[in-house]
């Protein structure tokens, strides 16, 4: 009995744990999902949270062009605490971004959020990164950025190595 009731708890954490992510596709890809203004508020106000939140969309070629710049940062510092997660200001719904996340083979959460929420968080270029440090935003970067600023941004408000 006690072993039956075991799987049956191994599974619900499971289930709780996949529905709390974006899921992923069966080869290992990011799956865009939709997250409503709570949970982005949940994400943005964590307190045990250093992380990158980059709004973009599928049609802003500068987003586009950033992408694996993010891929290799995230790749670089995700073992040492960060996070980055990506949302979608598309009108078109979650599915406008997908094909673009394969292509770029996108290693990061991503959520689709819609255009409202860019009028909520003063969201007024994209791409736009906003970084939180202990739930707070403390820096907000607008537009495309390179790879070397990006680096030393991360290293400076993380006080990473």
């Amino acid at each position: 009995m006690f072993k039956y009731l075991t799987r049956i708890m191994g599974t619900v954490l499971a289930l709780m744990l996949l529905l709390n992510t974006p899921a992923l596709a069966a080869e290992g890809k990011i799956v865009v999902e939709k997250m409503d203004k709570a949970g982005l508020d949940r994400l943005m106000q964590d307190p045990n949270n250093q992380s990158m939140i980059v709004a973009m969309a599928a049609w802003c070629g500068p987003c586009r062009k950033e992408l694996p710049t993010l891929v290799k940062l995230f790749d670089k510092y995700k073992d040492q605490g960060l996070k980055m997660v990506g949302i979608s200001l598309d009108a078109n719904g979650p599915q406008a971004m997908q094909p673009i996340l394969d292509k770029l083979h996108v290693n990061f959460p991503v959520y689709w959020v819609g255009v409202d929420m860019a009028r909520e968080y003063d969201i007024y270029a994209i791409p736009m990164i906003f970084f939180i440090k202990n739930g707070q935003v403390v820096e907000k970067l607008p537009g495309k950025r390179s790879h070397k600023d990006l680096d030393r941004k991360i290293k400076e408000l993380f006080e990473l190595p």
